[in-house]
């Protein structure tokens, strides 16, 4: 019970302790005045201001944080429209590349007609393809750009496809046209030499014996030292002088066409030598059995003697 006592008498003396004694004095007539506060109201009071002081800092610092999430929240909406409409001219571009191909897989079809070569197969031209799908994040994006990107993915991957389609195809045309080209190069197909045809291919009469012969060749006259010209692009398979017609040229020209240039004046190239079509390659002369100037023209294929006649188109079939 005594230590009861003690304790309140204790806790009593602390209260009276706490209170504060403020003395007013007035310089009017020497008035004074004594105010009493407890401590613990200037206690309160100081966490008050402080409370107060605090409220403000969380205040500023919520309105600024705020402010810089609405400033954040306005440019991911700026950049989310520009997105969105960056998105609608892709997708307006991709279908103008569509009907690019489709445009190109049109000539394409008609060229290997023309070629001709077999036209691809159109399940084959349009088969999908399984290409990279993308992953999104449902959190980190919208359905709606979702679904555009994935569809965006899935047409270029298809277009992708249809381009390496269409690049093949176009590679085995230019490879037959080019192939083409080489052996239209390497046909016989204009006449060597500019003169007057008084000989044809077939059997004749041999001027020399009187006898009915078979001439393999064409017997074109001319004045001594007309050129003589390559009719495709070759090689010099032969020069020289042969029985019966002087001084010879003989030309390979490759796919088993051969040609031979008889009774010529002179010979401007060597053995080895690659002409082209045009190329001027001897002169007309009077050497061998001949009755006059004159150019002795055979072309061969398969070592076989053909009426080269056939090969004499005008300048206006060829192109170089």
């Amino acid at each position: 019970m005594q230590k009861t006592l003690d304790f309140f008498l204790i806790v009593y003396i602390i209260w009276l302790e706490s209170l504060l004694d403020i003395i007013l004095v007035s310089s009017r007539g020497n008035k004074t005045l004594n105010l009493h506060i407890k401590f613990i109201f200037i206690l309160l009071l100081g966490m008050f201001i402080l409370g107060i002081l605090g409220f403000f800092i969380y205040s500023v610092v919520f309105f600024a944080t705020n402010e810089v999430d609405q400033n954040r929240l306005r440019k991911l909406r700026t950049e989310n429209q520009i997105v969105h409409q960056e998105l609608m001219r892709i997708e307006n571009e991709i279908a103008n590349l569509n009907n690019i191909i489709d445009s190109l897989a049109l000539y394409d079809k008609k060229l290997r007609v023309y070629a001709p070569l077999t036209p691809i197969n159109e399940d084959l031209r349009k088969a999908g393809v399984g290409g990279y799908t993308p992953h999104y994040n449902d959190k980190e994006i919208s359905p709606r750009i979702k679904d555009k990107l994935t569809d965006i993915s899935q047409t270029l991957d298809n277009i992708l496809a249809q381009a390496r389609v269409q690049q093949k195809s176009f590679n085995e045309l230019y490879n037959y046209l080019e192939e083409k080209r080489y052996m239209q190069n390497h046909t016989p197909s204009i006449i060597p030499v500019q003169g007057w045809l008084i000989r044809g291919f077939g059997y004749h009469i041999d001027p020399f014996t009187g006898k009915v012969k078979m001439h393999e060749g064409l017997d074109i006259a001319a004045p001594i030292g007309t050129p003589i010209v390559a009719p495709a692009d070759g090689v010099v398979k032969y020069t020289g002088t042969k029985r019966g017609f002087g001084l010879t040229v003989e030309l390979d020209h490759g796919y088993g066409y051969s040609t031979l240039f008889a009774h010529c004046q002179r010979i401007k190239v060597i053995p080895g030598m690659k002409v082209k079509r045009g190329d001027i390659i001897a002169y007309v002369g009077n050497t061998g059995k001949s009755t006059g100037p004159h150019l002795h023209y055979e072309v061969h294929i398969a070592n076989r003697p053909v009426d080269p006649i056939r090969f004499i188109l005008t300048k206006s079939v060829i192109s170089d």
